[in-house]
């Protein structure tokens, strides 16, 4: 298959723009005076990206980012102000909860109304309707009105529908938010199924482990432009720092600084990660953790300024982001309230005993500040974050499914009578 051939979804330079009254009238005098009277508001700016087919993409944002607007554009269901947008295929949308539902019909006759919405034909949604109900697990209620459903059913029974189109594309827009994690377990099943056959999934989530557990690539926006687009878990730290950065804001803090795989120097910050190493019981720097034998993971401090009540701490996680661990030295077993004098490094030393599975992990790490003392832990602002500080290969001699080995064994096999 050629490049050409590869793309699903080309956009480039799209823009939405809205025209902001300020009273109704205004619109009406603008008209008559040809005098501008709005202001324009960009949900959607300059945005450029390509999806390539049998891809699962995330996107993520705040509220009010632009993603809802964007996918929307996509869909062909909301005209664009400038750009453009190429897509190949054909598309199965939800973009609003029971799109093309009648509530006061049944979930039945919905079917038949959501289907026809999505292209397809009577006979293709007749043949596919008991396919679509034993999906939606809904059958004890598909012949009750939909007005009588909860947002759950009427989630899991748009999703069902349009899951059933056999799409090229598939758009969907947090309708999984208010499923049930059986449902929602399904749904993920399906997204997946759909895009191993070659299709494209493209959807919209406020959930990281999502992003981490099915996506193949993720969207970052914010204020209607893309921040970031790659790899899950690159893209989930850009997230996680804007997070921060906005707590910061209301603590009235430092903005926090996030690296990922570097350490650069700034005098700025009041504390700063200088090293990260990992070393084996004879102090030999490895990059790899051997089935239970033990490891000293050494994070060095620089103290720019005196921080009264601080954390350090690291996490492990996947080559898709998902964390599988974390601690710091205010929430181990031996907890302690960690003060740091200005001009002084410092080695915090943790002491590790991995019983990992076979694969690629990333050690993060981070410095947090307490902002009313160490008892008040839920008060606190990040002061550095370094993502992916070094990548280590665990070895296991054991067969186990996961990622984590629980060291179980089987105790015995005993007759019992009930």
């Amino acid at each position: 298959m050629s490049e050409a051939n590869k793309v699903a979804i080309r956009v480039s330079g799209l823009g939405k723009m809205y025209r902001m009254y300020s009273k109704p009238s205004d619109v009406l005098m603008e008209l008559l005076t040809r005098r501008k009277r709005h202001r324009e508001h960009w949900a959607v700016k300059d945005v450029s990206f390509e999806v390539n087919r049998g891809e699962v993409v995330g996107v993520i944002g705040r509220n009010g980012a632009g993603k809802t607007t964007l996918l929307r554009i996509i869909a062909g269901t909301l005209d664009k102000t400038v750009g453009q947008v190429d897509v190949k295929g054909r598309v199965s949308a939800i973009m609003v909860l029971g799109t093309g539902f009648n509530m006061d019909l049944t979930g039945r006759e919905n079917i038949l109304l959501g289907g026809l919405c999505l292209g397809m034909t009577h006979e293709e949604v007749e043949g596919k309707a008991g396919e679509i109900i034993a999906f939606s697990g809904l059958k004890e209620f598909i012949d009750s009105p939909c007005k009588e459903y909860s947002s759950g059913m009427v989630a899991r029974l748009a999703f069902s529908i349009a899951a059933s189109v056999d799409p090229d594309i598939l758009i969907v827009d947090e309708a999984l938010s208010t499923g049930d994690m059986i449902f929602n377990a399904k749904s993920y099943a399906r997204m997946r199924e759909i895009a191993r056959s070659g299709a494209t999934v493209l959807f919209v989530t406020h959930s990281l482990q999502q992003i981490y557990d099915l996506c193949d690539k993720a969207i970052l926006l914010e204020r209607g432009s893309v921040v970031a687009m790659g790899e899950p878990r690159t893209v989930g730290y850009l997230y996680e720092q804007k997070v921060h950065e906005e707590m910061a804001l209301l603590n009235e803090a430092n903005i926090p600084s996030m690296q990922i795989a570097s350490f650069e120097k700034d005098i700025a910050r009041k504390a700063e990660v200088v090293s990260v190493s990992l070393f084996n019981q004879e102090g030999v720097p490895v990059a790899h953790l051997l089935d239970s034998e033990s490891y000293k993971l050494s994070i060095k401090i620089r103290a720019n300024q005196g921080v009264k009540s601080a954390s350090i701490g690291f996490d492990i996680r996947t080559q898709t982001g998902v964390q599988i661990y974390g601690t710091s030295t205010a929430f181990c077993d031996n907890q302690k309230d960690v003060s740091l004098e200005k001009g002084n490094i410092y080695d915090c030393v943790f002491v590790l005993k991995p019983i990992l599975n076979n694969g690629t992990y990333f050690i993060s790490v981070a410095i947090a500040e307490f902002l009313s003392g160490f008892h008040s832990k839920e008060h606190y602002s990040l002061i550095q974050f370094v993502g992916d500080a070094i990548t280590i290969e665990a070895k296991s001699s054991s067969v186990f499914p996961g990622l984590v080995n629980l060291k179980s064994a089987f105790f015995s096999l005993n007759l019992n009578d009930l």
